[in-house]
């Protein structure tokens, strides 16, 4: 079955880290909780072209900009090297652990993930989850303690450094080290 709605609370404008983010980074996170394709894990594939041809303002370097700013305060989880990106905080938001067949889904896509730093994250994210909400029935679903047995590591323990392949484009956060490094000759 596949999604037909995504919740987003609106609690979300009193998180001060959120708040904390450009409106570019801001409008990255609402594209990907969004987006048709987001799995029952939170991921999606991550093309930037992609994402930009969503807004008539936006590029695909300002997309970089904007996903490395979300790797950076730990909203997602970037692996360009299966093109897919990981909205980390899906699973505790959505409400769908909440409904055990909607939970045998969120195993099933896991299962679809190709990264392996992603798949340890929504690991991760599923068990600190169940910490806090141990007695809903969707632990008891055979997929799902499959699921909490797999490789867990926290979304701090991980770093993206997103490769930036657009001809003409210095992305910001490598600006100054080139500014530094030719302020020196």
């Amino acid at each position: 079955m596949a999604r037909e709605r995504a919740t987003i609370n609106i609690d979300i404008w009193s998180d001060a880290d959120f708040r904390d983010l450009t409106a570019p980074a801001q409008s990255l996170y609402f594209k990907l909780t969004s987006h048709p394709k987001l799995d029952y894990c939170g991921c999606v594939e991550f093309h930037p072209g992609r994402l930009a041809a969503m807004s008539r303002e936006m590029t695909s370097g300002d997309v970089m900009v904007a996903a490395q700013e979300l790797s950076d305060k730990w909203f997602c989880v970037f692996d360009q090297s299966t093109d897919e990106v990981l909205v980390r905080s899906f699973l505790r938001h959505d409400g769908l652990m909440k409904q055990p067949r909607l939970a045998v889904s969120a195993a099933k896509a896991y299962g679809a993930i190709a990264s392996n730093k992603i798949r340890a994250v929504v690991v991760h994210e599923l068990q600190r989850f169940k910490r806090e909400n141990p007695d809903l029935l969707a632990w008891e679903k055979p997929q799902v303690m499959t699921l909490l047995k797999q490789p867990a590591v926290s979304v701090r323990e991980t770093r993206t450094d997103l490769e930036w392949d657009f001809p003409g484009f210095l992305p910001i956060h490598n600006l100054e080290a080139t500014t530094d490094a030719t302020a020196n000759v």
